[in-house]
């Protein structure tokens, strides 16, 4: 019994583990794709042979604007739809968690 009640508090907490995790990915990605949001805004306004810096790895690397939109924007799309992924999955965990527990007459129990 001591080992069955053993196995399932370690599926709990894996299941808990899991959604946490995925939660605060999605968190910091929407932030990544608002920051995405904000220079697209900016350079958008700004004249398209106009110098502009942006990270690749850890190095600064000059550009212009009229290079850097497009791949701005498709690194936004990208964010967006991995976004949109991570929360399917967020979604479809959730609910096999909720399945999990009801199926095994998981109840929990606060301290």
């Amino acid at each position: 019994m001591e080992q069955r009640n053993n196995i399932f508090q370690a599926k709990y907490n894996e299941y808990k583990q899991i959604l946490e995790e995925l939660q605060a990915k999605i968190i910091e990605l929407g932030h990544d794709k608002d920051e995405h949001d904000v220079v697209l805004k900016t350079l958008k306004n700004a004249e398209p042979v106009r110098k502009c810096y942006r990270m690749i790895g850890g190095a600064l690397v000059e550009s212009d604007v009229q290079t850097s939109l497009p791949v701005l924007e498709t690194k936004k799309e990208n964010l967006e739809g991995t976004i949109s992924q991570m929360k399917e999955t967020l979604i479809k965990t959730a609910q096999d968690f909720e399945k999990w527990k009801k199926d095994n007459k998981i109840q929990v129990v606060k301290n």
